[in-house]
């Protein structure tokens, strides 16, 4: 008789754990779906920015960024967005909101976000730096098709200030500009028992960006960026 009660207990505990793990939905953080107050979810991955030869010639070599990203649950639908990438020479920290709001199947976010980008080139006989701020107001659209989270988003990327500096000389200007628009389409799946990745192609149409502070050009074109990124989400 206790043996059949054991079974029982044990049974139903195993149904309940197989039924939690089934109803957990795999984590997304580029899709604009709302999050529960408190849930949050996370990324680390690598990003690669084909930057225009013309420009960068040998100067700088093509090196991915790493990157990591969390976004955590708000009351309202709102959610707090961070992320920092680095590459050594170029480091972006990046915070701000996202609102959420649904209409039938699919799901609109708008966000901002402040970035804070520096740089550093200190070898024997180079001494220089470089930071700056940005702001980047945008729109996405998001569904989901069978578990599969496919989102765009376009940003508005605005230049606040930018300062250079060579030893103890520096050459900076605060004058907030419209420096380019980047456009985004993200893929996040869960690939294979229960791991996900997010899979990015980004079209970033802007001005000579942060990423090729170090090779000083002095061309002040608009120019488009591609850039790759694939993420590992937790």
């Amino acid at each position: 008789m206790r043996r059949s009660h054991l079974f029982i207990i044990l049974s139903a505990l195993c149904s309940l754990f197989l039924s939690a793990q089934e109803a957990a939905a795999p984590p997304f953080l580029s899709h604009p779906g709302a999050y529960r107050p408190g849930e949050w979810y996370g990324s680390a991955g690598l990003s690669l920015t084909i930057l225009p030869r013309s420009i960068v010639e040998e100067e700088i070599r093509q090196i991915p960024m790493i990157n990591a990203s969390v976004r955590y649950g708000l009351p309202y639908d709102l959610s707090l967005q961070g992320s920092f990438s680095t590459v050594y020479l170029t480091n972006v920290i990046s915070a701000g909101l996202l609102w959420s709001v649904a209409y039938g199947p699919v799901w609109f976010g708008f966000s901002d976000h402040l970035s804070y980008w520096f740089g550093v080139a200190d070898m024997e006989g180079f001494d220089t730096g470089a930071m700056g701020l940005v702001n980047t107001p945008g729109i996405s659209a998001g569904l989901d098709i069978d578990g599969y989270k496919v989102s765009s988003r376009t940003e508005l990327l605005l230049l606040i200030s930018q300062h250079t500096y060579f030893g103890s000389a520096s050459v900076g200007r605060i004058k907030p500009e419209v420096a380019g628009i980047i456009s985004s389409l993200t893929l996040e799946q869960d690939l294979w028992n229960g791991t996900s990745f997010a899979f990015t192609l980004r079209a970033n149409y802007a001005r000579p960006n942060y990423q090729l502070w170090l090779a000083f050009s002095v061309q002040d074109r608009w120019l488009v960026y591609p850039e790759l990124q694939v993420s590992y989400l937790f």
